[in-house]
């Protein structure tokens, strides 16, 4: 990412399955599994390219801007 450039992380619930993939590689409880719904927390600081690359059905992206 550069320096100017800003992220945000998008999340379609729709398109989620529960797997956890996501919460168990979130290693700053950026993403958790509160009764039976995916809850991101933005604020921290997680890997959240590697975390929606490994999203099986593209439920998290992230959407880039400067």
């Amino acid at each position: 990412m550069r320096k100017n450039e800003a992220m945000q992380i998008i999340y379609d619930e729709g398109r989620c399955v529960r797997c956890g993939l996501c919460v168990t590689d979130a290693e700053d409880g950026g993403v958790r599994l509160i009764d039976g719904r995916i809850v991101l927390d933005g604020l921290r600081a997680e890997d959240w390219a590697m975390i929606a690359a490994i999203c099986p059905t593209g439920a998290i992206s992230i959407e880039r801007s400067e």
